[in-house]
């Protein structure tokens, strides 16, 4: 289950950054289209803020998690023992485990009702809407994955996110 995890948190972080490279690509070539031959790329806007955004937000979050990434105040973290910071980290961890289930359950029914509906957005073109709203509830609950293999398996569900070995490969 580890590994499939990890394999999925990878791919979906590589996904997460081509879809920041599309979306340059394409801002790119709205705006050399806009400045340079007077034709803008039509709908730009809209997959923007319909595709990339939403890519470049949700899919990424497991290896956010994996990788420790999430912000930390360190206030009184830093101040207590090391025993005292164990619990506050697992706790964090049941709290983030629970947020993003509940984020992943709202975000799926979301998602099937635009799916039923169809849902577009009207600008020079329709622009179907409805694909990127399943990469919500998947990236939530990819998240929910990592966080409880930590919880669960500590050290032996660490998801590996650089080139070093991971506990369970030692």
């Amino acid at each position: 289950m580890v590994k499939i995890a990890e394999r999925l948190t990878h791919l979906l972080g590589w996904a997460a950054g081509a879809t920041v490279v599309l979306m340059m690509l394409h801002v790119m070539i709205d705006v050399i289209g806009k400045y340079a031959f007077n034709a803008p790329l039509p709908g730009t806007a809209e997959v923007v803020a319909a595709y990339y955004m939403i890519g470049c937000v949700f899919l990424p979050l497991a290896w956010v998690e994996a990788s420790g990434g999430s912000i930390v105040v360190e206030v009184v973290y830093d101040k207590v023992p090391a025993r005292v910071q164990g619990a506050m980290r697992w706790i964090a961890d049941l709290v983030s485990a629970v947020y993003y289930s509940i984020l992943a359950w709202f975000s799926w029914d979301v998602a099937t009702h635009a799916w039923r509906i169809g849902e577009t957005v009207d600008g020079i073109w329709r622009i179907t809407t409805w694909p990127a709203k399943f990469l919500l509830p998947f990236g939530f609950v990819l998240a929910v994955v990592v966080i409880l293999l930590r919880l669960i398996l500590g050290p032996r569900g660490q998801i590996r996110t650089t080139g070093t070995p991971a506990v369970q490969d030692l």
